[in-house]
């Protein structure tokens, strides 16, 4: 089921396992990567963060993927043996390698290392971590239908699940942000406005099967990577300004015969444009958007 540069693990031996609070050996190979360079900028004196959101200051780095499995022999030695098998194919990689799976193919390589833990003479627990550097993260973006609930007029629904979660900074306010300056003798201050708002955003994602599923993703990556701010409206709160610089995990993965399932958990940093939000539409009612295709709305 899963090979390395064209070579099946499962004929050296390796037998694939569970990752935890899942049914799938692999884990993190629908994650959303972060972003990488200067992703925006904190004035002293004005509240939140300036986004970096223009499509040209928008670059992602990698993800990290795990897999996990077993190695069975009739003793030690036996499953010793195929675990070297398993580390010489590793030692023989010199650039990025496909990792091919029913779950897609990524490419990638060894990163950090290699844990095996006996759990009897007869068995070997292995975790093989990997590193995407140039994950894909192509996308259809989702058709926004004016929904109550949802982001940027998009339903949750329509990204695939239901909202299960917002937690962070709703009701708190945040920490001022610090003042650099030093005094003579004495402890100096200064008075500045607070940092950002972040909020953790859960949403439950089911779909019949792993394709849909996927492609759920895949239009959360077109969301989230889209130039501009996005805009969030949840139950029982506030209308709030986003961007995601910080990526999201996909967790909780479960394959069934009728259905595959998983958590997204995304963490959104505010942008300070809260309050009340209203569409500019022209004369015949039409949305009006930017240059980028962003809905443009107005504060009112």
């Amino acid at each position: 089921m899963y090979s390395l540069n064209g070579v099946s693990l499962g004929g050296l031996g390796f037998i694939a396992g569970k990752q935890d609070n899942s049914n799938l050996a692999l884990s993190g190979f629908l994650d959303f990567p972060s972003r990488v360079g200067k992703t925006g900028h904190e004035w002293a004196n004005e509240k939140g963060i300036e986004p970096y959101v223009e499509a040209s200051e928008i670059f992602f780095g990698g993800r990290s993927l795990k897999l996990t499995g077993y190695i069975t022999g009739i003793d030690r030695d036996h499953c010793e043996n195929k675990r070297l098998r398993l580390i010489d194919l590793f030692d023989s990689f010199t650039t990025l390698v496909p990792l091919v799976s029913k779950w897609g193919t990524n490419n990638v390589l060894i990163d950090g290392p290699v844990i095996s833990e006996f759990r009897s003479n007869q068995l070997l627990k292995i975790d093989i971590p990997f590193r995407e550097p140039s994950p894909i993260l192509n996308g259809a973006m989702p058709v926004a239908s004016g929904a109550e609930f949802g982001i940027d007029g998009i339903s949750f629904a329509a990204l695939g699940g239901y909202q299960v979660g917002l937690s962070g900074d709703r009701r708190n306010r945040t920490a001022p942000k610090e003042a650099k300056f030093t005094a003579y003798g004495k402890e100096g201050f200064a008075i500045t406005q607070t940092v950002a708002e972040e909020l953790t955003l859960k949403l439950y994602i089911k779909q019949a099967n792993y394709t849909l599923f996927r492609s759920r993703m895949a239009g959360l990556y077109a969301l989230f990577k889209a130039p501009g701010i996005r805009n969030l409206t949840a139950n029982n709160d506030k209308l709030r300004s986003f961007y995601v610089k910080d990526g999201f995990t996909v967790t909780n993965l479960r394959s069934r015969p009728t259905s595959f399932t998983g958590m997204v958990e995304v963490r959104l940093t505010q942008t300070g444009m809260n309050g009340t939000m209203t569409e500019l539409v022209d004369s015949l009612g039409s949305m009006i958007t930017d240059d980028n295709n962003n809905q443009i709305m107005v504060r009112t």
